[in-house]
């Protein structure tokens, strides 16, 4: 039966949810190594030896010699606090701590980059061109003397038009594609 003072989030209709066991170096070098000692094992097990089973064994030798020598050098480490220090640094990096330690590392602004992920390649030309231009646009402003603030406010300004002038095109590309798909469309 179970505990009523338990969280029900941590059931489903199997039992607990328990989470995810991150293996450390030092446990995927042992699985690594146990794992080429089972196929030997497994090989030498059987009654008489074939040619290829020769030649597997032979191949296994090294690999189990070079596993071992890995599975030991983190045996070592894993004794070593400095290693260990630096594995839950590098741990903590990688999980909670990374937003906190990408932003620390940014010099300029405090978001992230845009994330292009989504973009087709067109459209990831598009806006390099765009910023290109924008780039050049905001050099030859400040080479005429405007102040950044105004240079910020007419870039704003700039950005918003483009978007705007795509949008209309982007109406007028679908209204001429529907008028295109009438069958009746260059008759006359």
């Amino acid at each position: 039966m179970r505990n009523p003072a338990e969280s029900q989030d941590d059931y489903d209709n199997e039992g607990p949810i328990w989470p995810e066991v991150k293996l450390t170096a030092y446990d995927r070098r042992r699985v690594e190594l146990r794992d080429l000692e089972a196929k030997r094992d497994a090989i030498q097990a059987q009654g008489e030896l074939t040619a290829e089973d020769q030649t597997r064994l032979a191949v296994l030798a090294p690999l189990i010699d070079k596993a071992q020598k890995r599975f030991d050098r983190e045996g070592q480490r894993a004794l070593d606090d400095v290693s260990r220090k630096r594995r839950a640094i590098d741990d903590w990096r990688a999980g909670d701590g990374r937003e906190e330690r990408n932003q620390a590392r940014r010099k300029v602004r405090a978001e992230p980059n845009a994330d292009l992920s989504d973009l087709t390649e067109d459209q990831k030309k598009q806006r390099k061109l765009d910023q290109t231009a924008d780039s050049r646009w905001m050099k030859r402003c400040r080479a005429d003397g405007w102040p950044e603030a105004r240079i910020q406010a007419e870039l704003v300004v700039r950005i918003r038009a483009r978007e705007a002038k795509r949008a209309a095109q982007v109406l007028v590309d679908e209204a001429e594609a529907e008028m295109r798909a009438n069958p009746m469309f260059g008759r006359f």
